[in-house]
C-alpha cells in the first residue's frame, strides 16, 4: 500500500474531533502567515516613519544653510559694487556667526568620514574628514571671513559662494532622496539612495579654488590622495 493510498485511509475515518482540529490548524497557520505580513509591514513603516523624522530635522537645518549661502552670495557681490565696504562689516560678521554654527550643527547629521585615519589629537566629532555637505558650510564661510574692507574685489568670490551653495543641495538632496518618497506614495518600501562620489570631487575642486587664492586658510587636504582614500570608503561602505 502507498503512503498517498495509507492516508487516504486514515482521513476517510476521522470523526468530527479529527476535522475540527485540522480545521484549527489551517486556520492558526493562516493567521499565522497574515500577522506575519502585517507586522513587516508595521516594521518597513516605522522604519520609514523614523527616516522621515530625520529627513525633517535635516531639512530643516540644509533650509537655514541654503538661506545663509544664499546670503553669502548677496554679500560677495555687494562687496564688489560696494563703495563704502565697511557698511558690509557688520552683515559679514554675522553671517560667519551663523554659518560656524549651522557647520557644527550639521555635524549632528553628518559625521566626520574615517575618523580612525585623521585628527585623532581633536575631540571625537572632530576626528576624521569633514563630508562634502559640512565642507559646502565651511569653505563659504572662510570665504565670506575674506571680505574685508580692505580686500581686493572679484566675482571670484561670489561664484565661489554659488558654488558652495550648489554643492551644499546637492549632497542634502543625496541624503534625503526625495526620489523615494515619491515612490512611497506608490508602495510602502524603503531603500536610500546610494551617495555620489562626485560630491566628493567638488568638494575637492572648491578646497582647491580656495587654497589657490587663500593659501593660508585651514582648509584641510583634499588632494589626490584624499579623493582617492574617500572614494574607496565609499565603495566599501556600499
Amino acid at each position: 500500500m502507498t503512503i498517498a493510498a495509507t492516508v487516504e485511509d486514515y482521513v476517510r475515518n476521522w470523526g468530527v474531533n479529527e476535522w475540527v482540529a485540522a480545521a484549527s490548524a489551517a486556520i492558526a497557520l493562516f493567521s499565522l502567515i497574515l500577522n506575519w505580513s502585517v507586522v513587516s509591514r508595521q516594521t518597513a513603516l516605522q522604519a520609514e516613519t523614523m527616516k522621515a523624522e530625520l529627513d525633517r530635522d535635516v531639512l530643516a537645518w540644509a533650509h537655514e544653510a541654503i538661506d545663509a549661502l544664499s546670503e553669502g552670495v548677496w554679500l560677495a557681490r555687494a562687496h564688489t559694487a560696494a563703495a563704502n565696504r565697511a557698511m558690509l562689516a557688520e552683515p559679514i560678521a554675522k553671517l560667519s556667526w551663523r554659518l560656524s554654527a549651522l557647520a557644527d550643527r550639521g555635524r549632528m547629521f553628518f559625521p566626520n568620514l574615517a575618523p580612525d585615519a585623521h585628527g585623532q589629537d581633536k575631540p571625537g566629532a572632530f576626528q576624521g574628514y569633514r563630508p562634502p555637505v559640512l565642507d559646502a558650510v565651511l569653505f563659504g564661510l572662510y570665504q565670506i571671513e575674506q571680505l574685508t574692507p580692505t580686500a581686493p574685489s572679484t566675482e571670484a568670490a561670489m561664484k565661489f559662494m554659488q558654488d558652495c551653495r550648489r554643492l551644499l543641495v546637492s549632497e542634502v538632496q543625496t541624503a534625503i532622496d526625495p526620489r523615494r518618497r515619491q515612490r512611497m506614495l506608490a508602495r510602502l518600501m524603503s531603500g536610500v539612495r546610494k551617495s555620489n562620489s562626485s560630491g566628493f570631487r567638488m568638494a575637492a575642486e572648491l578646497a582647491t579654488n580656495m587654497r589657490s587664492r587663500y593659501p593660508d586658510l585651514p582648509i584641510g587636504d583634499r588632494g589626490a590622495d584624499w579623493l582617492v582614500e574617500m572614494e574607496r570608503r565609499l565603495r566599501k561602505a556600499r
